[in-house]
């Protein structure tokens, strides 16, 4: 017996769940480690691909797209770049699903005949299931055993969540095994296996705990996936039961989490209008959510409280209730009068915002227009990014708030579009998470600043074009257009969103009921920020382009912005020679801003037109104005003996 299979009994006889997929994968390169050493390198290369099997993620949300690593329902856990010997750049995956062959997926249908650990035979399952690359992995039988397998795992998951205690992730793992048992019972029609689960779902469902801390999450998720697949679940199960338990854990949320209330009615209207039953009565309960949630703020001098009582006022009119509307509409008007032009929504204990306004109305009565614009650079408006890990590791040791945490995103149509499975994921999420909360003070700091630096005529449009120009926004960049040269300057695209945004806060502070269009003035800047960024790599020699192959032909497209922004950091693949000196406070702060699914996505959002016009918003455009500024800092220093410039600060 030599050593990978020893290891292998070794997990078969082990009680190794979800929990220890890093003691296996540490476990796996010991192995591979001591084949190697022992000359077996062959087996050593066996081993490493069972050890890729614990860390390709699963999902039935994974669609194929070979250029950027996934195919159906399988993906990598890391990814980056690579630069081959001319210089150019490919995406680079681990594990690389996309370059596994037939041999491969056979190995994990053995693998997957032989296991006896469950949680191993499930990873093993899926491989086989999603790679579709063996007779078996095509038969009925294969799906329904892993299926049953899977929902076995769930209970068993189920039952260890139940046991409490600290960092007891499992209520999440439970809820993942039991979707992917779903899924592969419902997209094979396996019967009676898939209504056995809705049946399942729905008595796990109706017997959750909601008193239990951190747990109402998966009570939203439970009926989200009976929701999900109406048609069938409406047949075998009462989904008048599902909103009445949905509407106790709305009510239990209310208490501590005014938020959670209000995604336990967003359920719930879902739910009601497959039905084709009235949700008039559920508006109206989100309304007086989000008046709580106003008259909260208030009381602590949020900004946010006008966003809140207006988001009640439409909701209300929405459902045309006259004596709602009368008194919402006189409650929002005073609100507005009181706070103008702003959609934060982090409260701040009334002591911190009257020491924040008194440093602001000092820093902007002692500096001039050019110290007014040096504070968009300089001042810390965002704590620093180690800060913010530090907490975010403090956030995940406290159970009840990382149990509370979603293991998804989803946009505003209910589309998923990303998810936390990995211990990894759930530290990135955790960090996103906590830099949201810094994000928004610093902004509400910020945001007041602006305003108060507008009103007293020490911020404008000129002295902005004013500053701009003596930076590296006003250099000539030549470019080559089919052999025509051609001088272009990043200001000059940049001039016309400044001064519309100048001239909707002109319009506002000679008129307060003026309402401000900042649709044009977000949607420029956004896009123009991703230019900058482009200017900036093309500066100091990274290529904004990469290559790729189909068939005999060689084709050039541009970057992603997620491309560019790793490229700028201080981490490989770039030479020595390339290091960017640009600052990572900024590069995290444009990547939540513009391209994270955690953060704002503006990028995304507007380039697909996804925003609604009410959700365009001055906050918005101040945050990219301080990203401008915070752009134009840098400076290219010409390096000797190199063709490409430096940048620094």
């Amino acid at each position: 017996m030599n050593t990978l299979e020893k290891y292998l009994k070794k997990i078969d006889e082990s009680s190794y769940d979800c929990k220890d997929v890093h003691t296996i994968n540490s476990e796996f390169q010991q192995v591979c480690k001591q084949l190697f050493e022992e000359g077996k390198q062959d087996i050593a290369a066996i081993a490493d691909l069972d050890r890729q099997v614990f860390s390709v993620q699963k999902s039935f949300d994974k669609k194929e797209d070979n250029e950027k690593g996934i195919i159906d329902g399988l993906s990598w856990q890391m990814s980056g770049t690579q630069t081959l010997e001319d210089g150019s750049q490919v995406p680079l995956y681990w594990p690389d699903v996309t370059k596994y062959t037939q041999q491969d997926f056979e190995y994990f249908e053995k693998r997957y005949n032989e296991c006896k650990n469950l949680y191993a035979k499930t990873e093993y399952g899926l491989m086989v299931y999603f790679g579709e690359k063996t007779v078996t992995s095509r038969h009925n039988d294969f799906k329904r055993q892993l299926c049953n397998e899977l929902f076995q795992l769930s209970e068993e998951y189920h039952a260890k969540a139940n046991k409490g205690g600290e960092k007891n992730h499992y209520v999440l793992h439970f809820f993942h095994s039991l979707r992917m048992a779903f899924s592969v019972a419902e997209k094979s029609n396996l019967e009676p296996e898939l209504s056995n689960l809705i049946k399942y779902i729905f008595e796990t469902h109706q017997n959750w705990d909601i008193t239990k801390d951190g747990t109402l999450r998966i009570l939203l998720d439970l009926s989200g996936l009976l929701s999900d697949y109406f048609g069938l679940s409406n047949k075998l199960i009462d989904f008048q039961k599902v909103v009445d338990k949905n509407l106790e854990g709305a009510e239990e949320l209310e208490k501590t989490y005014v938020w959670g209330a209000m995604y336990a009615i967003d359920r719930n209207i879902a739910i009601e209008q497959k039905r084709n039953k009235p949700v008039a009565d559920l508006l109206k309960y989100k309304a007086r959510l989000y008046e709580k949630l106003a008259t909260d703020a208030e009381s602590k001098s949020n900004l946010a409280c006008v966003n809140f009582a207006e988001n009640a006022l439409r909701i209300y009119q929405q459902i045309k209730i006259p004596d709602d509307i009368s008194r919402l509409e006189k409650y929002y008007s005073e609100l507005r009068g009181k706070f103008r032009l702003s959609e934060i929504r982090q409260e701040l204990p009334k002591e911190h915002i009257d020491n924040m306004n008194e440093r602001i109305l000092k820093a902007v009565a002692e500096n001039n227009e050019r110290g007014i614009i040096h504070h968009f650079i300089t001042s810390p408006w965002y704590d620093t990014i180690q800060n913010i890990k530090d907490r975010s590791v403090e956030l995940s040791k406290k159970t009840v708030l990382l149990s509370m945490l979603p293991t998804s995103i989803m946009d505003k149509f209910g589309n998923t579009v990303d998810v936390f499975y990995t211990d990894e994921e759930k530290e990135k999420f955790s960090f996103w998470n906590s830099y949201t909360f810094n994000f928004q003070i610093g902004t509400q700091t910020m945001h007041r600043f602006f305003i108060e630096a507008y009103k007293a005529k020490k911020l404008n449009y000129a002295s902005v074009i004013s500053h701009l120009e003596g930076t590296w926004f006003n250099e000539v960049i030549v470019r080559n257009y089919h052999g025509q040269a051609v001088d272009v300057k990043p200001i000059d695209t940049l001039k016309p969103g400044l001064k519309r945004m100048f001239e909707e806060l002109d319009s506002f502070f000679a008129d307060n009921t003026y309402q401000c269009e900042f649709v044009t003035v977000t949607d420029s800047l956004t896009l123009k920020v991703e230019g900058l960024l482009r200017y900036f790599c093309e500066k100091i020699g990274i290529a904004t382009f990469k290559t790729r192959q189909k068939g005999s032909d060689r084709l050039v497209m541009e970057k992603l912005l997620d491309d560019l922004l790793a490229d700028i950091a201080h981490e490989p693949p770039l030479k020595p020679e390339q290091k960017t000196n640009f600052d990572e406070e900024d590069r995290i702060l444009i990547k939540y801003v513009l391209a994270e699914k955690a953060g704002l996505n503006l990028r995304n959002a507007v380039a697909h037109g996804l925003m609604d016009v009410f959700e365009y918003s001055f906050e918005h455009v101040v945050v990219l104005f301080c990203i401008i500024i915070k752009l134009s800092k840098y400076k290219f220093i010409e390096t000797k003996g190199d063709s490409h410039d430096n940048s620094s600060k």
